[in-house]
């Protein structure tokens, strides 16, 4: 048996039983380009017998580690994001898609769901500040700490007379 994976046997096909859940471990492989999970998983759920199988409520927290989408400083982040799906039974997945989530006998794998959830929780492109000016293209530093010594590069000579023509087009 998964370490995710809960028996719903005692409340599948009462609706309006429920079976209330606490759980705590590590969920390996939660990532985005610009952001991980750092510690185990902390959530709080609901597991409702309705009447097309058990719906999952509540909520999911987790600390991660983002990378600033610009200065790559690393910095912590607590992820808290709520929780509502269906897990649906048989006979009932006509009613679902493929996409949709399944009661297993009498068990329900929250694995999945938990796992989409904390990653759509996590952000796209973090940021360390709103104002973070990033690295400069071409050496690297870290322009929040100061400017560089770089100098701006003449343009390609290929493209002189189309900027020539924007030159005309914004006067």
């Amino acid at each position: 048996m998964h370490e995710f994976t809960i028996s719903v046997a005692e409340i599948l096909g009462s609706p309006g039983a429920y079976r209330d859940l606490r759980i705590r471990r590590p969920l390996k492989g939660v990532r985005t380009s610009l952001a991980r999970l750092h510690r185990a998983i902390d959530a709080s759920l609901r597991a409702e017998s309705v009447v097309e199988g058990i719906l999952v409520t509540g909520r999911v927290a987790a600390d991660s580690v983002l990378q600033c989408a610009r200065c790559l400083k690393q910095l912590p982040a607590d992820v808290d994001v709520e929780v509502c799906e269906l897990f649906y039974a048989q006979g009932h997945t006509d009613q679902a898609d493929d996409d949709s989530y399944r009661v297993a006998g009498n068990d329900i794998d929250l694995e999945p769901m938990l796992r989409d959830a904390i990653t759509l929780g996590l952000p796209l492109n973090p940021l360390c500040e709103a104002g973070c000016k990033g690295l400069c293209a071409h050496c690297g530093k870290d322009l929040n700490l100061g400017d560089c010594e770089c100098t701006e590069e003449e343009g390609d000579p290929r493209w002189a007379a189309l900027d020539e023509l924007r030159d005309r087009l914004a006067q």
